[in-house]
């Protein structure tokens, strides 16, 4: 679902000398919601996801993009 997210995450974690335990700790998170975050099994909250990246010195950004590609424009008057 998110890996590039989770994987994200557990590497830095990782980098960092953190358990899980000791990121979920510092992020004010429970051990199994890192544990979900890193395997892309669930989709973090906006702020919890900003309480991860700022342990682990991580930016957030978000990407907005049009889920299919724009179709032909129109050109009124004919």
């Amino acid at each position: 679902m998110h890996e590039p997210i989770g994987e994200a995450i557990r590497l830095r974690r990782r980098a960092r000398g953190l358990t899980q335990a000791g990121l979920a700790e510092r992020a004010g998170l429970t051990q199994p919601a890192i544990s979900l975050l890193e395997s892309g099994s669930r989709v973090p909250s906006l702020p919890a996801l900003e309480r991860v990246a700022d342990v682990l010195g991580l930016r957030v950004t978000v990407a907005v993009e049009p889920a299919d590609p724009p179709g032909p424009l129109s050109r009124g008057g004919g």
